[in-house]
């Protein structure tokens, strides 16, 4: 026999913020009950293409944790679209920024001809940049951020990146990146040098 969801919010309230009397565990599953009826009652299906991007996206981290390799501080691969973001979060494990960095803290893994790279810390945003001899990619290891991008023609297009996802800038493109969550963003900084 289903229950009734007559728990009211104003009762919810008093447990909250009230000494006197704490919920019995009926009165919570009611409470839940309510709260899950609520739930489903305003469910929104998503449209397909978030479906099948969210399904897509579990997939290949699916893939990637079947694909694991232990990456070498000397023999690090250059990101891609298929970068595991496993491995370079593993690698990442225990660099940490200094206390009280300002915006942005980089902490350099390597530095040649062909690149520079870092585990980069990004409290806020990156100021608005473009570049015409470097290839800028980046891997999010953990928060999220928002990339407005303008490329040559003016045409502008907004990237949200969340743990695990990948964006390269190509050469020319107006760039700057605002994070999204509530704790600095940590990511891997590809910086591949390319003839001006």
């Amino acid at each position: 026999m289903k229950k009734p969801n007559n728990i009211s919010l104003s009762t919810i309230r008093e447990w909250l913020t009230g000494d006197d009397h704490s919920p019995s565990p009926s009165e919570v599953e009611d409470a839940e009950d309510a709260i899950l009826a609520f739930a489903q009652a305003s469910a929104v299906a998503p449209p397909d293409h978030l479906r099948s991007k969210i399904l897509s996206r579990i997939d290949d981290l699916k893939t990637q944790l079947d694909n694991r390799q232990k990456l070498e501080l000397d023999k690090l691969p250059m990101l891609a679209d298929n970068t595991n973001w496993y491995d370079w979060n593993e690698l990442a494990q225990g660099f940490e920024p200094p206390d009280g960095f300002e915006n942005i803290h980089l902490h350099p893994l390597e530095s040649n001809e062909k690149r520079d790279l870092f585990v980069a810390w990004v409290k806020e945003m990156v100021e608005e940049e473009v570049h015409h001899d470097i290839l800028e990619s980046i891997l999010i290891l953990e928060g999220s951020c928002e990339c407005h991008i303008t490329d040559e023609k003016g045409e502008c297009r907004t990237v949200r990146l969340g743990q695990g996802e990948h964006i390269t800038m190509q050469l020319g493109e107006t760039h700057d990146i605002v994070i999204t969550s509530l704790k600095p963003a940590k990511a891997i900084l590809e910086w591949r040098k390319v003839a001006a």
